[in-house]
């Protein structure tokens, strides 16, 4: 498959982020007298952005009063501001592998739906040699998997969609892909099974982050 750029997902795909996105959580969860969550209940509910992620660790009953659901996870995002940075590592593998496709000159960047600020930040944490020409998360432009975002990093990558590949974990993903009219690469080292890229239609399954290293020459 020959790419000029590729677009990667951060949560699941770079980096297993949920142990700090769960301690956010459990913070908030005990500020509101609210049971607290386990990783497995974050797995499940992780990569529709922050507002769909509280409201799927809230009880049924707060989550569907409007204004509750926003207090919660104005709290929440405060908490997470300060306890984003936690994540200091990638999954073993993605740093050779991001290496590798930026000495080729592949151009990188990270579309996730979690908020911009935490994106940039973690981006900039994980990746201090500066591989990714672009990191961008949740703003008010659309999220994923509408293709408005995808299409515009494509663009200032100097690359056609059919040579931007997009790279992720999640159904969310290959979605997103799919509706930008980009080869869909599923990550089965994720918070999604391959079963479940599969089904949604994914054009590549890898099963280790180093894969990624040869698999666009």
């Amino acid at each position: 498959m020959k790419v000029k750029a590729i677009i990667f997902d951060l949560d699941g795909t770079l980096a297993d982020t949920i142990d700090a996105i769960r301690g956010a959580i459990n913070a908030t969860m005990r500020q509101y007298g609210y049971p607290e969550k386990t990783y497995e209940d974050i797995r499940r509910v992780l990569g529709n952005g922050a507002k769909n992620l509280v409201r799927g660790c809230m009880p049924a009953e707060a989550a569907a009063d409007a204004a509750q659901h926003e207090r919660v996870f104005l709290t929440y995002q405060d908490n997470y501001d300060a306890n984003h940075l936690a994540t200091d590592r990638c999954y073993d593998g993605i740093p050779e592998a991001i290496a590798a496709l930026h000495t080729r000159g592949i151009r990188l960047a990270v579309l996730s739906n979690k908020q911009d600020r935490h994106v940039c930040g973690l981006v900039a944490q994980l990746f201090p040699n500066g591989e990714f020409e672009i990191a961008m998360g949740q703003t008010e432009l659309p999220r994923k998997p509408d293709p408005t975002v995808p299409l515009m990093i494509a663009e200032k990558l100097g690359a056609a969609p059919e040579e931007c590949a997009f790279v992720g974990d999640s159904e969310v993903d290959i979605r997103t892909a799919k509706n930008a009219g980009m080869p869909a690469i599923g990550c089965a080292w994720g918070y999604r099974t391959a079963e479940d890229l599969e089904r949604e239609g994914a054009d590549v399954l890898l099963s280790a982050p180093i894969q990624l290293k040869n698999l666009f020459e």
